[in-house]
């Protein structure tokens, strides 16, 4: 649920505010050679997603509407959708994860897909990192699934650009992807400990049906909305106020090596909160 990557490596100088897929320079690749990408065992369309149209319309303004339209083979992920793979060649939380999208991200049939696994003794994982993604409050959505990946976890979460824990973190989803996991949300406590969580919600959903998960991010309150049902938080000592940026990371704890599978992307979208400014 937390990321200690420094901030360098999610510069996003330069960068156009624009939500379409556009060509250009992404990360780097690592070099390595990519390995044959896994048979997705879950449903590979999407069910039918209620409907998260934020109300009343004017509180938010469109930001970002990536509906992965733009196909990207293997290798061609940070180049198709540049920034989108910002912590490529960086390990993952805890430590054995490489984040890596040219040897575990595809895009095919407007769905992404990350295939989790093993090559050359690395567990590879990677983050997704939409552009443009750093602002002061703001609403986010993502449809998705997974496969069970026992050792692997998605960490989707909204964090401070000064890269400075104790000023607030909000996770959601957030779970493990071994059978019997559920997801969960947490937003932790400002100026208090690292990582402390100030305020935690448990589902009683896994993560292996479709879902749309949405953060509503507001001055006087958090607010975590799965297929619909709304969990809200307005303790303002867990309630964010500096900027943060989207990093949507799936890493591994301790996968075994003959372990894989896949996680999927229908689309993300977000939102600004009218009437204040972006930091971008």
């Amino acid at each position: 649920m937390l990321r200690r990557l420094p901030w360098v490596a999610l510069s996003l100088a330069g960068v156009v505010l624009s939500v379409g897929v556009a060509t250009g320079q992404g990360a780097e690749p690592t070099g390595q050679t990519a390995g044959p990408a896994a048979p997705v065992t879950g449903p590979t369309t999407p069910t039918a997603s209620p409907s998260t149209d934020p109300a009343p319309v004017p509180e938010w303004t469109p930001l970002i509407d990536q509906d992965f339209d733009e196909p990207a083979a293997l290798g061609e992920f940070a180049d198709v959708y540049p920034g989108w793979a910002s912590y490529d060649g960086w390990y993952d939380t805890e430590g054995p994860g490489l984040y890596d999208s040219s040897r575990v991200v595809t895009v095919s049939d407007g769905i992404l897909n990350e295939h989790l696994h093993t090559e050359d003794g690395e567990a590879l994982v990677v983050s997704i990192t939409p552009v443009p993604h750093v602002q002061t409050y703001g609403r986010y959505e993502v449809r998705f699934r997974t496969d069970p990946v026992p050792g692997y976890k998605i960490a989707w979460l909204l964090w401070p650009a000064d890269d400075n824990w104790l000023n607030g973190e909000i996770d959601f989803p957030e779970a493990g992807l071994d059978p019997g996991d559920v997801i969960e949300g947490f937003s932790h406590r400002v100026n208090v400990d690292e990582g402390n969580h100030g305020w935690t919600v448990t589902t009683d959903q896994s993560t292996l049906d479709w879902h749309t998960a949405v953060i509503e991010w507001r001055p006087d309150s958090v607010t975590f909305i799965l297929d619909g049902v709304e969990y809200r938080n307005t303790d303002p000592g867990s309630i964010p106020t500096v900027p943060m940026y989207w990093s949507m990371q799936t890493e591994a704890g301790d996968p075994a090596a003959s372990v894989a599978g896949n996680v999927q992307i229908d689309y993300v979208r977000a939102w600004s909160y009218t009437g204040l400014a972006s930091t971008d």
